[in-house]
């Protein structure tokens, strides 16, 4: 039977999207990732739904204990949706435990994906190049837009998101801004676009040349030339290929990655190589 459960309002999701955005990494563990904060930031709805009884409260919280990982940003959607569920849950509406499990776990793969490419990957390396180049003039503009840009994309997509899962409740399954066509397109579009970013980023703060030269007087030929003369940049270029080739290919750490840079940047100094 119905409770007499609280209305939920604008504010309350709002809650939750704000909670999310802040706590999303909190209590993460290797078991069930973001279960903790997943949990925890739909507490204002919770409230709201269980009316306050403690029982109820124990049950829901249990619910929503299950695995959980998503993008932080793009998964408000599908939190807003979980919330949304609750709503008609305590009204009456018979909804599973498997059911909230079977949505979630549809939905935080691909909204995952679609959320790694659009805010980690592109959104993130287009903010940063542009920041880092007015930082590197000295304007202390780059950090500051860096961090503003991001909290607004952030906050004003999260925001939104929490309350468009509201809305469509279970209907976000159907939902064409994330049917696997549509993430399969986005996801295709934002890679390119990344790869275009980071290679402008490598060209412009990748540095690498040599002063090897070798004959004498006015016949001095220097490597340098003749390596600009094959293509411009060609040095860093394939600096950021052998790179990307022993982190993604041979699974090299960055950690390791840095050590090697450092030490082969010093010993080519020291040697005149580099």
């Amino acid at each position: 039977m119905p409770n007499t459960a609280q209305e939920v309002t604008k504010k309350d999701i709002y809650k939750v999207g704000f909670r999310w955005i802040m706590s999303n990494t909190s209590a993460w563990n290797w078991e069930r990732m973001q279960n903790v904060a997943f949990a925890w930031s739909i507490v204002p709805v919770l409230k709201k739904v269980t009316n306050g009884d403690k029982d109820e409260m124990g049950q829901a919280l249990t619910r929503h204990m299950a695995f959980f990982n998503t993008e932080p940003t793009i998964g408000l959607p599908l939190i807003g949706a979980v919330c949304a569920m609750e709503v008609s849950k305590a009204q009456g509406e018979d909804i599973p435990d498997d059911v909230f499990n079977a949505i979630k776990s549809g939905l935080m793969g691909p909204m995952a994906a679609l959320g790694d490419s659009l805010f980690a990957s592109t959104g993130n390396a287009l903010l940063l190049s542009f920041g880092m180049g007015l930082a590197l003039d000295g304007n202390i503009l780059g950090p500051i837009i860096f961090l503003v840009g991001w909290t607004a994309i952030t906050l004003g997509f999260g925001l939104w998101g929490v309350q468009f899962g509201f809305r469509e409740g279970m209907k976000i399954m159907d939902s064409e801004i994330f049917s696997p066509a549509m993430i399969e397109k986005v996801t295709g579009f934002l890679s390119i676009l990344g790869l275009t970013v980071v290679g402008g980023l490598s060209a412009q703060f990748v540095s690498l040349s040599t002063p090897i030269k070798w004959g004498s007087g006015g016949a001095v030929t220097k490597l340098q030339d003749i390596v600009d003369g094959l293509m411009p940049g060609l040095l860093p270029f394939i600096l950021v290929m052998v790179i990307w080739y022993l982190h993604d290919k041979k699974n090299v750490s960055v950690i390791k990655l840095l050590l090697i840079l450092i030490v082969l940047g010093a010993a080519g100094s020291l040697l005149h190589i580099f």
